[in-house]
């Protein structure tokens, strides 16, 4: 198929890659509208400001809508020459906004679809040690509810190696966006110059989904995971999120961007104890060794210094199976 001559760009969702796409945008001079929602406008993106001060800081205009079926503007400024280009957008189209905007309406999919689909790509890469990269553009159908199931068939994709010593979200965040920029851009191109496209269908055999996830729910700690696993899970949780989250004398603690220090027989018991304390940095014993965590907080806000040697860091039980439960948002 070929999409009508765009001239006009409506972006939908909210992430690191859509601010650099809407710098694109309006680079180019294309004319855009870009709608999210209250949820997606307070995410921190790896700058540390969240997505809405980073709109106000490119001067960049947004729209709001907590249901973009009921939104009118959208169905006054979108054409036969607009494109709908989703980005992890928070609305499932119902069948009037389909009508309207199909067959110009596609989603961006910065996954080796149709693997790790779902949600929280990065964090479910770095756990199960996954380095390759994807990007996709998609169909949107009735079947598209963003981190629960998609159309089954793309338009156009590409696919791409992380380095292996990329460590946490923001590692990957950041390599992840020059790739799927240089994608976006050579997709502009193609459709300003009125290419064809073949919808395929993705081999569903090969299909891997992971459940989206929250910090404040999902990144408790078990210390029994051996040092590997350990080292994964926290730095999985790691910037430019909150942490990856215990306890010590019944105050939370978030560890960040963790190593393994030293590995040796170091028996699951001892895990979670404080080995040392040198240079503001915590040494903690796990299953097979000791990790070295480089940033430390404290629920209460009171200084490392009030963590002392051989005490434990631990995570109760009720914790751990809460970080199971996948909610959705």
């Amino acid at each position: 198929m070929k999409f009508n001559k765009i001239n006009h760009i409506v972006v939908f969702g909210g992430s690191q890659i859509v601010i650099e796409f809407l710098k694109l945008l309006k680079k180019k001079k294309i004319n855009f509208h870009y709608f999210t929602n209250k949820r997606q406008l307070k995410d921190n993106l790896t700058n540390n400001l969240n997505l809405k001060d980073n709109l106000k800081k490119n001067n960049i205009r947004f729209f709001e809508t907590e249901d973009i079926n009921k939104n009118k503007l959208i169905k006054k400024i979108f054409t036969s020459q607009s494109l709908g280009v989703g980005f992890g957008q928070p609305w499932v189209f119902k069948k009037e906004m389909l009508k309207l905007m199909n067959p110009n309406l596609v989603d961006f999919m910065g996954i080796p679809t149709p693997k790790f689909r779902g949600g929280a790509h990065y964090t479910w890469m770095i756990l199960n040690q996954n380095f390759a990269g994807g990007c996709f553009f998609q169909n949107i159908n009735k079947n598209t509810v963003q981190g629960e199931s998609d159309s089954g068939y793309y338009y156009d994709h590409t696919y791409y190696k992380y380095p292996k010593n990329l460590k946490n979200p923001k590692d990957f965040f950041d390599y992840s966006v020059i790739k799927e920029i240089n994608f976006l851009k050579k997709f502009l191109k193609k459709i300003t110059s009125n290419a064809s496209f073949q919808l395929k269908k993705l081999n569903e055999k090969n299909s891997v989904y992971f459940p989206r996830l929250l910090s404040k729910f999902n990144s408790y700690i078990n210390w029994d995971y051996d040092i590997d696993e350990l080292v994964r899970f926290i730095n999985a949780f790691s910037d430019p999120y909150p942490g990856a989250t215990t306890f010590l004398k019944n105050k939370k603690v978030y560890l960040k961007n963790v190593q393994i220090y030293e590995k040796n027989n170091f028996h699951s018991y001892g895990a979670g104890i404080i080995a040392n304390i040198h240079k503001k940095k915590l040494f903690i014993c796990a299953k097979g060794g000791i990790i070295k965590a480089n940033y430390v907080l404290l629920e209460n806000k009171k200084n490392i210094n009030s963590i002392k040697i051989g005490e434990r860091l631990s995570t109760n039980i009720k914790y751990l199976q809460l970080a199971k439960v996948h909610k959705k948002f």
